[in-house]
């Protein structure tokens, strides 16, 4: 707080996650003096709300909606004073950075990109979690200390919900490092790694997903609205199989150009970049579909939503 001359700190945390709650008035208890200018601001569980100008807007007393930009929050934040918004993660390497020194920082992770990340991970593992690697670490080798895999996979989905299906096949020794995976259409985004099994639909998962994220739109602006249920919509057919399965392309592509880069967040392009990215890497089992087929079980759903077992981004 010093350091940027503030006067009062929020820390946002999901509404309904009591744990970290709990534990961070627990920690603000053993720093009495800086309790009094930090407050914890329990924010609604929606996917948008975490956006930096959504969650100005909702410390400010109003919806936890995106906003258009510009104003942006370091221009006029929360009442309208400049804002800084940031994640937990990047704070706390400023700290340890402060404390230790830009040398220590760099002595893991890579030469232009220097650090850890923290990365989570599940789907075809033996032991889903949250690991901590230096960037450039291979992917395989962020797999193997979660137990190595478990089944065999068809790909894996790196960055989340907003993030990109590359095929496991040839992408495993992959370095965790943003010009890496740049090379691939990939960005590590929310840190947030899927594994998909072999015997999974990789289709039927991204349909599931972008339903989810067309139902967390901020319902404020038309891409979202109208152009995120007709995407779910197409994909939806998409995994019906049969005669629907061409018309669905057909109408993706249409929709695509009419949904990106014009919402007042990105909530719509990153649903696009997930939509792309599986098209791309599921064009066989596309082919399947169209027969009428699909190689995937009818296992449960891999990746979790909000109204399913549990949100992860």
């Amino acid at each position: 707080m010093e350091a940027v001359n503030a006067e009062e700190a929020f820390v946002a945390v999901a509404r309904e996650d009591d744990r970290s709650h709990t534990c961070l008035e627990a920690a603000l208890r053993e720093r009495r003096r800086e309790a009094r200018r930090i407050r914890l601001a329990r924010v609604p569980d929606r996917f948008v709300a975490g956006e930096e100008s959504a969650l100005v807007h909702w410390l400010s007393g109003g919806e936890a909606k995106p906003t258009f930009k510009p104003p942006r929050p370091f221009e006029r934040g929360v009442n309208g004073r400049p804002t800084l918004v940031q994640n937990v993660e990047t704070l706390a390497n400023l700290a340890l950075v402060a404390r230790h020194g830009a040398g220590w920082f760099r002595e893991i992770g890579l030469e232009e990109e220097p650090g850890s990340v923290l990365a989570t991970v599940r789907g075809a593992v033996r032991r889903p979690g949250v690991v901590e690697v230096a960037l450039g670490t291979p992917l395989r080798a962020l797999v193997d200390l979660c137990g190595g895999l478990s089944e065999p996979s068809r790909a894996v989905l790196i960055g989340g919900y907003f993030g990109t299906w590359i095929p496991a096949e040839g992408n495993l020794d992959l370095p965790l490092a943003q010009a890496a995976l740049g090379s691939v259409g990939a960005s590590l985004g929310a840190r947030t790694i899927a594994v998909l099994p072999r015997r999974t639909c990789g289709l039927s998962e991204t349909a599931r997903i972008v339903r989810y994220l067309a139902g967390e739109s901020a319902g404020q602006c038309g891409p979202c609205v109208f152009g995120l249920p007709a995407v779910a919509d197409a994909l939806d057919a998409l995994v019906g199989g049969g005669s629907r399965v061409g018309g669905a392309l057909s109408r993706l592509d249409r929709l695509a150009p009419q949904i990106v880069r014009r919402g007042a967040c990105a909530h719509p392009d990153g649903t696009l970049r997930l939509v792309a990215s599986a098209l791309a890497v599921f064009a066989d089992e596309i082919d399947e579909h169209l027969a009428g087929r699909c190689t995937g079980s009818a296992d449960a759903p891999l990746l979790p939503t909000a109204s399913g077992n549990g949100e992860w981004r």
